[in-house]
């Protein structure tokens, strides 16, 4: 009976903390994707920044969260293939801009009982990517504008490739990986100043390079 109380009083206690924090991470994540679909040089393959920036601004709200780098794999279709991966041994596309380790890596964000994702409205255009890639067909069928789970949500990565359907994401950090990329990654100022002008300001246009015509 103790350790069922302990339980019904955790969920209780994450089910009361998940609507402030939601509300912030709703809020985080369109600011950035604002930005970065604006002005991101790597679009797609700037998980870190979008990692790093995003503690920022949550922080200033009074949620603390760490910047995690390791593995990650989202199910997103209905298929087979459907499975976008970066994961060791697993054949998956590698974006440009892999910071030279040579194999694909994700950074999110963790707190004790929260996982937060701020790039997962990009599943699409790593979809796309991949296709592109090894001429394959990716559905991509699920690409929420973020994700916030519980640790009991993220699920193994055996779980999400044999998922008969979309919804399950996988995270796994990597303490080494952790280490190496904050150690060779230096937030810019200048973004942050920007990010947090778009996080007060939500409705204000946006201009970056990116939404210059293409030749």
């Amino acid at each position: 009976m103790g350790e069922a109380r302990r339980k019904r009083a955790q969920a209780e206690l994450l089910a009361a903390q998940r609507g402030p924090l939601e509300d912030a991470v709703k809020k985080v994540s369109h600011a950035l994707r604002r930005l970065a679909e604006a002005a991101s040089a790597s679009l797609g393959a700037d998980c870190y920044t979008h990692a790093e920036l995003g503690r920022v601004l949550l922080a200033d709200q009074g949620f603390t969260f760490q910047t995690r780098v390791g593995f990650a794999a989202w199910r997103v279709g209905r298929g087979d293939g459907d499975v976008l991966s970066h994961v060791p041994n697993v054949q998956a596309y590698l974006p440009a801009g892999a910071n030279g380790m040579g194999f694909a890596y994700h950074a999110w964000l963790e707190s004790v009982d929260w996982v937060v994702d701020v790039t997962t409205y990009q599943l699409r255009r790593k979809g796309q990517e991949l296709d592109a890639a090894d001429g394959g067909h990716t559905s991509v069928d699920w690409c929420p504008d973020y994700l916030l789970l519980t640790r009991a949500q993220v699920s193994t990565y055996k779980k999400v490739a044999q998922a008969p359907g979309p919804g399950l994401a996988y995270y796994e950090s990597n303490d080494d990986l952790t280490v190496r990329m904050a150690q060779s990654y230096q937030l810019d100022a200048e973004d942050v100043a920007t990010a947090r002008l778009i996080l007060s300001n939500p409705d204000m246009r946006v201009l970056g390079p990116n939404m210059l015509p293409q030749d």
